[in-house]
């Protein structure tokens, strides 16, 4: 199966939302997956890199300018029809799910460090293996329930470790320090290594539960400066955050495609049939993804900054 492992490193607090919810402990929580773990689904994936490629070529779907008309027909290549030219054709590249890599724990000593688990990096080489990526992950160690593997024991304190308030005795096997990409941006941002913890699939929940942020929001009457409605909480995922996703290519690369383009009147448009030649959708999709990204709602006020790697 051809595809691409992609790594989602969160930059800011990230709200991948779901909207209302009446069962959980926040108002607004963040996108979770089977286990209840923090995810991005790929629908939000896809529709933020499509936004980005999206950017400047088209207005409520007509390509504004015919002069890149084969720019639009790369995206709707690529990405799909608009959902009311959806019968139309497929999207040659579909999206995975973003599963949680590491999460970023408080630590009583060290400040923070990475917290994985067994169940995480599962997730990382079913998407490679899966995507016929050829990446060469570490084997992680098997801890008890209650237990730590440092990737240095200066997180220790005797030995125990206390990671976001829960004490866990620290196991004689040593966790790796984990060269994936987005730790190495990590590394380069922080000008250090950071720290690795491996803890559990049993404790994971609890610790990435008290990693989540919850903010406490009102929004004020502009003339009297009172409550006008809430308060209300939403959920963040912390900054530094690692997600896998990945991207797969299902050979569907069409060579003509329909692009509707406005012409001299502007509440008409024509419709064009581009020709597209080596156009290779998943080096496309790939492109137009990698690099800084926004993710979720709240990004005017400074959420869901995110880099693909």
């Amino acid at each position: 199966m051809a595809g691409r492992i992609l790594w989602v490193l969160a930059l800011t607090s990230l709200h991948p939302g779901v909207g209302r919810s009446e069962e959980a402990y926040v108002d607004l929580p963040v996108q979770r997956d089977e286990f209840g773990l923090p995810a991005i689904w790929a629908s939000s994936l896809k529709g933020a890199v499509r936004a980005k490629a999206e950017s400047g070529l088209f207005n409520n779907s007509i390509c504004v300018d015919a002069s890149r008309a084969e720019d639009c027909a790369k995206v709707i290549a690529a990405f799909g029809p608009r959902p009311e030219a959806a019968s139309e054709h497929s999207a040659a590249v579909s999206f995975l799910d973003a599963k949680l890599l590491a999460i970023p724990a408080r630590s009583l000593k060290g400040v923070w460090l990475y917290v994985t688990s067994p169940l995480l990096f599962g997730f990382a080489k079913l998407y490679t293996e899966a995507l016929g990526e050829g990446l060469n992950l570490p084997q992680l160690p098997s801890v008890a329930s209650g237990e730590v593997a440092l990737s240095d024991k200066s997180y220790a304190v005797g030995d125990h470790a206390v990671i976001n308030e829960i004490k866990l005795k620290v196991s004689s096997q040593q966790a790796p320090r984990l060269d994936l990409d987005p730790f190495k941006k990590v590394s380069q941002i922080l000008g250090a290594q950071p720290g690795f913890a491996v803890v559990s699939d049993e404790d994971l929940p609890r610790i990435v539960r008290r990693s989540l942020m919850v903010q406490y929001r009102v929004r004020l009457k502009k003339e009297t400066k009172t409550v006008e409605v809430g308060p209300w909480s939403e959920e963040y995922i912390p900054p530094f955050t690692a997600f896998v996703t990945g991207i797969y290519c299902n050979g569907r690369a069409r060579t003509a495609v329909k692009v509707k383009v406005r012409s001299n009147d502007p509440n008409k448009f024509e419709e064009h049939t581009v020709q597209l030649k080596q156009f290779d959708p998943c080096e496309y999709v790939e492109s137009k993804a990698k690099g800084p990204l926004w993710i979720g709602g709240k990004e005017t006020v400074g959420k869901g900054l995110v880099e693909i790697l």
